[in-house]
């Protein structure tokens, strides 16, 4: 263990403790976001005596790197993260680059053709534990139903993208996110609805500004991205689609609505009088015992596309616990100076973490993209009205 800078680093090649200087780190990065199974990293550091690049040879103990990070100088906040080797890079000038993914075995290899019948939340939590060896789960109750789920010889990674990609809850939650996180040291398999993730607890307090003020951390940067109309014609106020019942031998369409949305914001970002319909989606394929009516692909697709409306990427002091699928406030300093009203800035208020990078230099900081539908605001506007704005809890 080593204190670099305003923070403290591990770093382990196999079981080989490797000693590093802040005038060795060109960068280092974690990234873990909701949209990929396994969180990434990159390390890229001056190999001055060539040690890591021209001596040790690369074989399958070198492959595997324990990196902990932690900004208190305690050995017991550590998070830490063990990784697989998926490229390295050496140069003439003894840059030394090496990249990878999380080590969780059993999600590429092999390929399995099975059925899997009873609960699916039991199903789910059996596949962690047998085969991804992981032993704790967020896989939520709204998958506590009986369903057979074929795996017809795909890896576990393809059938669990699948099953994010489909899956229905059991009072119609949708907008399932499937990954794998690092938390304290230790793999968490998650696998939520954005109608239960929405309701969690705020992990983290957030004011913009460069000073901290009680329990808020300091957002030294922040840029927003409204993609709302970029996306309007995939996620609109409706989305239509059309499937083939074979078991009727009918043409049949359904209509999702953003009233059925759960929202964490005030209003969406997009107009009452706006009549842009979500592109009609026919390609679906056949019904089955699965797919009935394919509402849970199309919902998951389209409550994703609505949860991507805004976009807002903040930079913080460095937090090696935060993992996508916090829920964060977000306040702007500015607000407190006019009596309070925080609704007076729009972004202000309840986002979903989506993607966490950690970046590790002198110093260490992570930058966090937040999502959500709209914004919150009391100055009269032409947007739709949540239905369905969750209640966080603080």
């Amino acid at each position: 263990m080593y204190i670099v800078g305003n923070y403290t680093i591990s770093l382990k090649f196999g079981d080989t403790a490797v000693p590093i200087t802040p005038a060795m780190i060109h960068e280092i990065t974690i990234t873990q976001d909701l949209d990929r199974l396994l969180p990434t990293f990159k390390i890229a550091v001056k190999d001055a005596t060539g040690l890591l690049g021209e001596i040790v040879p690369f074989d399958k103990e070198q492959n595997t790197i324990t990196l902990g990070i932690s900004r208190s100088n305690n050995a017991d906040d550590l998070n830490e993260f063990k990784f697989l080797v998926n490229r390295r890079s050496v140069a003439s000038n003894r840059d030394y680059v090496i990249q990878g993914v999380l080590d969780v075995p059993g999600l590429l290899d092999p390929q399995r053709t099975r059925v899997l019948t009873g609960n699916v939340r039991t199903s789910l939590e059996t596949i962690c534990s047998d085969e991804l060896k992981i032993l704790d789960t967020e896989i939520g109750l709204s998958l506590n139903y009986v369903k057979s789920l074929i795996q017809p010889g795909w890896r576990n990674a393809k059938f669990l993208v699948y099953l994010k990609e489909n899956l229905l809850g059991k009072n119609s939650e949708a907008g399932y996110h499937c990954f794998v996180k690092n938390v304290r040291g230790g793999q968490i398999f998650v696998f939520r609805s954005v109608d239960e993730i929405f309701t969690s607890s705020v992990r983290y307090n957030f004011i913009v500004g460069h000073r901290e003020f009680k329990d808020y951390y300091p957002v030294s940067e922040f840029k927003i991205y409204d993609d709302s109309q970029i996306i309007s014609s995939l996620a609109a106020k409706t989305q239509n689609y059309q499937y083939f019942n074979y078991l009727t031998g009918q043409y049949e369409g359904k209509t999702i609505g953003v009233d059925e949305y759960p929202s964490l914001s005030q209003q969406h970002l997009t107009n009452k009088d706006n009549v842009i319909e979500g592109n009609w989606i026919t390609s679906l394929g056949r019904s089955n015992d699965f797919t009935l009516d394919f509402d849970g692909r199309i919902r998951n697709r389209y409550y994703c596309g609505l949860t991507g409306y805004i976009n807002m990427w903040i930079s913080t002091w460095g937090l090696e616990n935060a993992s996508p699928g916090d829920i964060v406030k977000v306040i702007f300093s500015e607000a407190l100076s006019e009596g309070g009203n925080l609704f007076l800035y729009q972004h202000s208020g309840f986002w979903m973490v989506k993607r966490v990078v950690h970046i590790l230099t002198s110093s260490f900081m992570t930058n966090l993209l937040l999502v959500r539908s709209g914004i919150d605001t009391d100055v009269e506007n032409s947007l739709v009205e949540s239905q369905r704005q969750m209640q966080t809890h603080s």
